[in-house]
């Protein structure tokens, strides 16, 4: 998660993003419903419904023109205009100057003490990290065999080198032990920190920060003196910032579902001699009569077998459903011969397998995504 030392030097990383002077046209009912007047400046998240870019203002998705939108997980700031024949539209504008921000009306309810001190930006920040499209897409690319092993061939850092090692598993010899472990690592060092322990060497955000400082301080001792930048290290250092990005992406989103009394929590696991594996655990809010299902997602893919998905839904603490979809006919009878081999497996943990479906083709996507609902947004800036 994000700490509050954190949040506020966000700002100074943030690039805001408006695309000045193109009209987005909506209908007049929503303006009415959203109590929205002309020439008021609202701030607008771009968010994906479907494979749809849409603007999310004040918990409402709001149909525009797509191709003037700005990147999915990026926020808008947006002027409000009531065109004549009672047509309504919104002007992308440069996000407002200090002096400006009583005309602001942000799509998440702001405390006047956030807004007085100019720290939108920091909401801004969270917001975009909380919307950003499901899926730590960069991060898996990032951590694909060979990959960080060539950037961290360009710095001279044997500890980072070892941070990394430390980090990456072995397919060859996984075990409950090492999957526990790595799942601390990735719950993010301010979790330890926050309960008085030390940082776990395991997270991977803190090695990939430690990475993006020690390239820039060796990229600004290469150039000193010269005003030229090298391409191709500042797309390293964009790459890897990206990959920062859904680390932090998912932590934020934990920490909303845990607000609405959700578990959301994602991973993504190196490996020394496989592709990475990601993993997504969910459970939806307590419901009385019932206890809600545990549901554990794992999508791997590997030159051997190709893209595998495993859906297991734990109720009751014991007894497991699962559904299992890969594109290959081989991967598909194989895992259906084996099938008895992981009921007992499952039974000698303590686990009943009331079912396993197994199914030739690509996983299909999930009908409702987990959304964050709006709650939790306020940040509080008085401690």
């Amino acid at each position: 998660m994000m700490t509050g030392a954190e949040a506020l030097v966000a700002p100074n990383r943030i690039n805001p993003i408006y695309l000045e002077g193109k009209l987005l046209t909506f209908q007049a009912s929503i303006a009415q419903e959203l109590g929205l007047k002309d020439g008021q400046i609202v701030q607008a998240l771009v968010r994906l419904h479907g494979d749809q870019p849409k603007l999310l203002l004040q918990g409402r998705l709001i149909d525009v023109p797509a191709n003037s939108l700005a990147a999915p997980g990026e926020s808008m700031w947006l002027r409000v205009q009531n065109k004549a024949q009672g047509a309504w539209a919104f002007q992308p504008v440069s996000p407002p100057a200090a002096n400006s921000a009583s005309l602001v009306s942000p799509s998440t309810s702001l405390p006047l003490s956030l807004a007085t001190a100019n720290l939108a930006p920091v909401v801004s920040r969270i917001s975009n990290l909380l919307y950003r499209p499901t899926g730590a897409i960069e991060l898996a690319d990032l951590f694909k065999p060979g990959t960080l092993d060539a950037i961290l061939q360009t710095v001279s850092r044997p500890d980072i080198q070892a941070q990394w090692r430390g980090l990456q598993l072995s397919m060859a010899q996984l075990s409950p032990a090492t999957l526990k472990q790595a799942m601390m690592g990735a719950m993010g060092s301010e979790v330890w920190l926050s309960r008085g322990m030390p940082m776990s060497p395991q997270d991977p955000k803190q090695m990939l920060r430690r990475l993006i400082e020690a390239i820039n301080q060796s990229n600004n001792a290469a150039i000193q003196g010269s005003d030229t930048d090298n391409p191709e290290t500042s797309g390293v250092l964009m790459k890897l910032q990206r990959a920062v990005d859904d680390l932090e992406a998912s932590q934020v989103q934990a920490v909303q579902a845990q607000v609405q009394k959700e578990v959301l929590f994602n991973m993504t696991l190196p490996f020394a001699d496989a592709n990475p594996v990601e993993i997504t655990i969910k459970r939806g809010p307590k419901q009385e009569g019932g206890s809600p299902l545990l549901v554990i997602n794992v999508h791997s893919k590997s030159e051997e077998l190709g893209p595998v998905w495993l859906k297991t839904q734990l109720e009751k603490a014991d007894q497991v459903d699962l559904t299992m979809w890969s594109e290959d006919p081989q991967v598909v009878a194989q895992a259906r011969s084996q099938s008895g081999l992981l009921g007992a497996e499952l039974s000698n943990s303590g686990l009943t397998m009331k079912s396993f479906k197994i199914i030739q083709g690509a996983r299909p996507t999930e009908i409702a995504p987990w959304t964050p609902s709006g709650m939790g947004l306020v940040v509080d800036v008085s401690a």
